[in-house]
């Protein structure tokens, strides 16, 4: 049986709406953290725009296209991001 190793995912982003100019977000095995300046991933898999207005989130990003969607929470982020792997 193999055993499948889940890589860190990376998500360092320059923008604001996330308490910092600068940020990082790592997610591993379901779990997030948030670290306040901005650490470039070792492999890029992605770079992405997010724009966050009141309930609605518009996402334009290299890996998934356009996409809007809703939350329940009220807002304002504009974000740019590059996504990647540890």
């Amino acid at each position: 049986m193999k055993r499948r190793i889940e890589q860190k995912r990376i998500y360092a982003e320059i923008g604001i709406g996330n308490g910092t100019l600068l940020s990082t977000e790592y997610e591993n095995n379901g779990k997030e953290q948030r670290v306040p300046r901005f650490i470039k991933p070792k492999h890029i898999t992605g770079y992405y725009v997010r724009f966050w207005m009141f309930k609605t989130v518009i996402f334009i990003s290299t890996n998934n296209g356009f996409k809007i969607d809703k939350k329940n929470k009220i807002r304002f982020k504009f974000i740019f991001g590059i996504s990647g792997t540890d």
